[in-house]
This record gives C-alpha cells, structure tokens and sequence, in this order.
C-alpha cells in the first residue's frame, strides 16, 4: 500500500477536486460520513454520548460534519473548540451547519465554558479528536496540553480524524502532549506517522477510508514511501519449474561467526538452509566448526584461519576470495568479532566480490570508519543495522536514529548508493534511488539474541536465488516478521527464541508454493 505525506496527500485531493467533478467540501463531507460510519460500526451511535472536538482549521471541519452525522444517527452530540472558532471558510460553514441542527458549542478559549468544557469530555462515550490533522508540526501548545490531557483521561472510546492530535505526519515524531486514540481513521492512504514510531503508539487501530477519489487516482500519485504486504511477497516468488537442480536455486556464502559466536553463524546458515537457496557454504573459524557443524549438517564448511582474537584471520583472504567466485550472493558479519583482521576480511570481499552482499552486524562495525569502500563495490550490497549499529554508522545517538529512522535510512543508502535495511520495529528498507518499503510485521518477542543472524541468513538465500535486492530486503523482512508473529503465538514473547522463528518458515513458504 502506498503512503502520502502531508504535501503528496493535498497534491492527490487537489487533484481529484479538479479532475473528479466535487469541491473540497464535498471532500470533507465524506471524511466525516466515513468516520461516523467507522464509530457505528465499532460501538453504535444511538443514545451514546459523544464530544467531537475541533481545531480551527479543516480538520476541525471534518470534525463538524461528524458530529451532524452522529447526531443524525441518534447520539447526543456536542462540539468542543480547542482553540476558538474556525479560520477557514468550509470549516466555518459546517461549523454553521451542526449548530443549525441544534448541536450545542462549548469553547475552550472561554473561561465562562471551560468547566463544562472539561465535563462533557469526562463524561462522554465517544469522543472524537479532530483538533489537528497532517499538518501539524512542531510542540502542542501549553494550554492546549490541558485539552490533550483531558482527552487521555477521559473513559471514552477515543477516535482521532486522519491522525492524533499531537502527531507530525510526515516524520512520525512527537514532540509534547498527544492524543491516545484507540482507533485513528485517515483518508485514502496511510500516512508516515501510521507507521513510524513512536507515533505508532498513539494511533491505536488505523483504519483507511475512501473519501470518492477513485483507486486508480491514488495509485498513480507520485510518492516514494509504501508498505509491503503479503500478497506483495507472494508475487515475488514464482513457481519453480520441475526440470531444476540444486545450482538453479543459486549458492549463499556465508563468512561468519568467531571464538564465542558460533550461535550466530548457525542461526544465520540454518535460515539460509530453510529458505530455499540450493547450497548453503559456510566460512568459519576452524576452532568453531565442531560447534556450528554439529547443529548444522546441511552446508559445505571452509575452515579458515583465527586471529589471536579468536577472529577470522585475514591470512584466510585468499580462501575466501577463491570461494566467492562461484557464490550467487555473500553473507558477512554475523558474529565475525572486531578488529583489524575482520576488516582487512569485510573490505576485501566488499571490493572484489560480483554477485550482491549482504553486510551484517559486525561487519558493519568493521567498516564505520571507512565508509568510503562502500563505493568501491561493484555488486549491490544490502546493510543490515539496528539502530545501535546505524547510529554509530551515521554519528548520531540510538535515541536520534530512532527518531529519524526514515530520513537516517534513506540518506544513507542515496549516500552510498547501496540498500539500506534498518531493523527495529516497523522496520524501513531504502533503495540508492530514494524509494521507502516499511514493514508492519513482528513483535517485540523478536528482540532475542539471533533473531538479526535469522533475518540475514533469509535475506541472502532470496537474494543468493537470483531476487533483486530491493524485493529480497521487503521479502525477508516481512517474512521473517511472519515467522516471529507465529512463534509469539505458539510460545509467546517472552518464550520465543531464534530458533523458533527459524521453524516457522516451513509453514509460510507452504503457503507461498499454493496455488
């Protein structure tokens, strides 16, 4: 599914305002019938008790055609300013409308009308946050606070036009007081702030709903940010044909693992082994292989050389360059260990290597002091980060990554011109040409030791099959987000391992293969 910043969103009304044959208050009347109609399904309107309150732009005109509907439909309904009364025509008109229909009006900016103001809010079902919608920006204001926190307390059902109240948008930031909706409705598409923390956590159930703009419309609408869904994945993996072999389904190299690591080496093979490439060769520490190969008989082993530190050695460089050259794709860093040998290893095969690389864990470490050699390559390389290993990457703390991710993610990737998969929840993969996929699967039961090593094992086997890379990062993540959501099913959050997630390819790929 497509998603529409704020700039995008009005270039698609607008749009549909001059090629649809309706005005944009025909627009506004059918925001607000959709979200009436949503709130009728999910609790009913008659008799209930509802405050709808408003801002002072067109959002808070939304709000004013909600709360005629409502009334309509049977409930008790009064309009609450935030902030006074409306500074555009259409909101004012059907502010003038709802009062016409005997819709009582308290504002907030009138002392005489603060207490029942603050009354009607407590005691109301329903109620509905229409004060602002996707463009606001910035820290809602001190006084205005006071209404947020009256909202948040109240024992209502909350349900915020487009998105809370509080929330930007475009970057999904929040920067002061905010509305906690239990259901959010928005207009045509999602928007950023739908699915970029932290202002995920604010938007409760997202529900999408048509305003008249045909579907074609909207998927024509020039944009760069979409979400992947599973239909998506299945349509990237063809049937495979009868007459094949195990060279047609390509061979994954898989440099991992040190003294200490040998779990991430295993974790990062067997999601390689059960993901359908045709060869799994591992490249690992000598002193690890009776561990990694004793719960992991599936791939062909090349043993190399330690460091005093337990790591690769780079005296194994030559081995490992002899075994790319009949690789279809490379896997590196999981539990490689640090030091001048690890990035002696990452940089050579970054530099010599023709098919795509896949650089994980510690061989992005091994690199974020010279990122240059990232333009050496001369196959596609897809980055792995969480947001610790992206920080130091980019300079910048987890907290500011965290709440950048989608400009942290794309930058980078336009930068270096390689695909850039931020991991973490919701988690964003970036193309060279600024293109955006984010992904909605997973669950915090995923944040386990391996469950990177897992991810990065499914990737290279999509991508050591012959995938491309932008389609094997949206594939992998949303797969691997599947696999993780099964596993906290069968064994909740707080039980689920690595493994687990592993065992649940079986049942996604099954149903990948169906007809």
């Amino acid at each position: 599914m497509i998603i529409l910043n704020n700039e995008q969103t009005k270039k698609l009304e607008d749009y549909a305002v001059a090629n649809g044959g309706f005005d944009h208050t025909r627009l506004m009347e059918n925001a607000g019938a959709s979200v009436c109609r949503l709130i009728s399904e999910i609790t009913g309107s008659a008799n209930k008790s509802v405050a709808v309150v408003c801002g002072i732009g067109n959002n808070g005109g939304d709000g004013f055609v909600v709360a005629k509907r409502l009334l309509e439909s049977g409930a008790k309904v009064r309009v609450l300013l935030a902030l006074g009364t409306p500074t555009t025509d259409d909101a004012m008109k059907f502010l003038r409308e709802s009062e016409a229909a005997g819709i009582k009006t308290l504002s907030f900016v009138v002392e005489e009308d603060r207490q029942e103001f603050a009354k009607t809010i407590e005691n109301s079902d329903i109620i509905v946050d229409a004060i602002f919608g996707v463009g606001f920006h910035g820290k809602v204001s001190d006084e205005l606070s006071q209404v947020i926190e009256m909202i948040n307390s109240s024992r209502g059902m909350v349900v915020s036009v487009d998105v809370p109240s509080g929330v930007d948008s475009d970057s999904g930031e929040v920067s002061g007081a905010c509305v906690q909706a239990d259901h959010t409705v928005t207009f045509s598409t999602r928007k950023p702030g739908h699915v970029i923390y932290p202002a995920v956590d604010y938007c409760g159930q997202v529900h999408v709903a048509t305003i008249g703009i045909d579907d074609h419309v909207i998927q024509e609408q020039e944009h760069h940010i979409s979400t992947i869904d599973y239909e998506d994945v299945r349509h990237c993996f063809p049937k495979r044909s009868s007459n094949t072999h195990k060279g047609t389904f390509g061979k994954l190299l898989c440099i991992c693992g040190s003294i200490g690591m040998a779990g991430s080496a295993t974790f990062a093979g067997k999601a390689a082994v059960l993901s359908g490439v045709g060869m799994v060769e591992m490249a690992v520490p000598a002193e690890i292989y009776p561990i990694v190969a004793a719960n992991l008989v599936d791939p062909v082993y090349h043993l190399l050389r330690s460091s005093e530190k337990g790591t690769v050695s780079s005296e194994s460089i030559p081995l490992i360059l002899e075994k790319m050259k009949t690789a279809t794709a490379i896997m590196i860093g999981c539990g490689m260990g640090k030091g001048k040998d690890v990035t002696e290893t990452v940089e050579a095969v970054i530099r010599n290597s023709d098919v795509p690389i896949i650089i994980d864990a510690d061989g992005l470490n091994a690199i974020k002091d010279d990122l240059g050699v990232l333009r050496e390559a001369k196959a596609p390389i897809v980055m792995t980060p969480h947001p610790g290993e992206m920080a130091r990457l980019v300079g910048k703390t987890n907290v500011e990554v965290q709440s950048q991710r989608l400009e942290v993610a794309s930058s980078f990737a336009m930068t270096f011109g390689i695909y850039m998969v931020l991991k973490g929840a919701n988690t964003v993969c970036a193309t060279p040409d600024g293109r955006i996929t984010i992904n909605l699967t997973g669950n915090p039961g995923m944040s386990k030791s391996g469950s990177g090593d897992v991810l990065a094992g499914l990737l290279g086997s999509l991508l050591a099959q012959g995938m491309k890379p932008e389609e094997a990062a949206a594939c992998a993540v949303h797969i691997h987000g599947m696999a993780g959501d099964s596993a906290a099913d069968k064994y909740s959050q707080h039980s689920m391992a690595a493994n687990d997630i592993i065992m649940e390819f079986s049942e996604i790929f099954a149903d990948i293969e169906k007809d």
